[in-house]
């Protein structure tokens, strides 16, 4: 799944606002790659899995999957970009985020991509995150995909 949204990301988000797209298995390796990417650049992060029940009495195996995952908005600040003009500039990359995911379904997922919260937070000096958390849904079924 994560290999498609990267791939959706990549072909969606307008360059010229966009630097790159990039992949953290967890929290910690997003917060190095934070530090470490361009300005406007974006990292996607699986989150957190939830299972519901199973929803086959009899024979096989189905199983609703909620699955959410993260993707960051990193903006570096310079001398001449703060305040109001950083605000504006996280606008402008949470809208193209936004406008990509919502409502698209990520491959071997049934529902579309709904946004769950978002929260910013400073990285290290001159360097911020706007984390946004998606949620879709896919079923297990003990099948190959």
């Amino acid at each position: 799944m994560l290999a498609g949204i990267l791939t959706h990301l990549r072909d969606t988000l307008p360059p010229e606002r966009w630097d790159s797209v990039e992949i953290a298995e967890d929290i910690d390796i997003l917060q190095e790659l934070a530090g470490r990417v361009r300005d406007g650049s974006a990292i996607i992060m699986p989150f957190r899995e939830r299972a519901g029940e199973q929803s086959l009495a009899t024979g096989g195996f189905r199983q609703l999957i909620e699955v959410q995952f993260a993707v960051g908005i990193v903006v570096r600040e310079h001398d001449q970009f703060l305040g109001e003009t950083r605000a504006l500039r996280f606008d402008a990359l949470k809208v193209d985020l936004e406008t990509s995911l919502a409502g698209w379904e990520p491959p071997n997922c049934v529902e579309p991509c709904e946004l769950v919260g978002g929260e910013s937070s400073p990285i290290e000096r001159g360097v911020s995150i706007y984390i946004q958390t998606w949620a879709t849904a896919r079923f297990l079924t003990g099948a190959q995909p």
